[in-house]
């Protein structure tokens, strides 16, 4: 019950996450699909999942909190927290465009923490021969990396004519933004240390008979390999979008752009209006369509099975 109802969640969760423009309503549904993800792997209850699961309530408790923070300081400078209006971020806002970067690779890139503890939990589900647990991660991961991928692409963004918002946030309100993206870094180099002395001892009470080696020497060198390989891709487009008024033109439209990129006259000589936007699938994976479904279907899981346990004890 507690391995098909937390599964469950973190699938539809994840999928309803894909049909949201608010940036609040995707953390927020993100945070109740990767809390289905530690209640299934607290459900497997072996040793590995639960190492899954404690490592990720630590990375996404650390990530999560940048995102909220980030996403509430966005809204307090462009009066919106819509992702169709933080496109082109990094030229408005770069600062805050590069801390909200970081903050959404913590939460599906790899090497960072929350890849890893996924990757656990996917050895420890393959291991427990649940292949419906399984397939739960498996499409699960892939929505959380299609709406994590959509909000990125739109923050990096470059649109002509492009003008900076002034920035008025306060120093303090900089300090614990800055101090959330030094800690997701910082967890990523160090998370072997914080499972060898935090995460580990406490599971040798459970299991302590098992020895178990969840990632390699030699895998977590190539991990911190990766993590400062994509330390630089942040810098890497600020520099590229650094002097932008000298490189960006305006693009081809369907005729003459009006240029402003959002405008073009036709071969009859009327304005038309052009507006891009990302893919949101609402009629697919939108609250109307998944949520009542999925609560509805976890209920007849929990009493399903209550039925069965009562039944057998009886």
């Amino acid at each position: 019950m507690v391995v098909y109802v937390g599964g469950l969640t973190f699938l539809l969760a994840s999928m309803i996450a894909i049909s949201q423009s608010d940036s609040k309503k995707v953390l927020a549904y993100s945070t109740i699909a990767n809390l289905g993800l530690v209640v299934a792997c607290a459900g497997v209850g072996t040793y590995e999942s639960l190492w899954a699961g404690i490592l990720l309530i630590v990375f996404h408790a650390v990530s999560k909190s940048l995102m909220f923070l980030s996403v509430g300081a966005t809204e307090n400078l462009l009066g919106s927290r819509d992702i169709e209006d933080m496109h082109g971020l990094i030229v408005k806002l770069p600062e805050m465009a590069f801390l909200m970067a970081i903050g959404i690779a913590g939460m599906f890139l790899a090497p960072f923490g929350m890849l890893i503890s996924k990757w656990a939990a996917l050895k420890a589900f393959i291991d427990s021969k649940n292949l419906i647990i399984v397939l739960f991660l498996v499409f699960g991961s892939s929505a959380t990396l299609f709406y994590w991928t959509k909000w990125l692409g739109k923050l990096t963004a470059v649109l002509h004519k492009n003008e900076k918002v002034k920035n008025t946030m306060k120093l303090d309100q900089w300090i614990s933004l800055i101090i959330h993206a030094f800690l997701i870094i910082s967890l990523c180099l160090t998370f072997p240390q914080i499972s060898k002395y935090m995460i580990e001892p406490y599971l040798q009470n459970i299991f302590p008979d098992v020895q178990v080696v969840i990632i390699s020497q030699g895998n977590q060198f190539i991990m911190t390999i990766m993590l400062s390989m994509i330390i630089l891709v942040p810098f890497g487009i600020r520099f590229l979008t650094s002097s932008f008024e000298s490189k960006i033109t305006t693009v081809y439209m369907s005729g003459v752009n009006s240029g402003d990129n959002r405008h073009f006259i036709d071969s009859f000589g009327n304005e038309k209006k052009m507006y891009l936007s990302s893919w949101y699938m609402d009629k697919t994976f939108g609250e109307k369509r998944l949520l009542n479904f999925g609560i509805i279907l976890c209920l007849a899981i929990v009493v399903g099975t209550s039925i069965i346990v009562i039944g057998g004890s009886i």
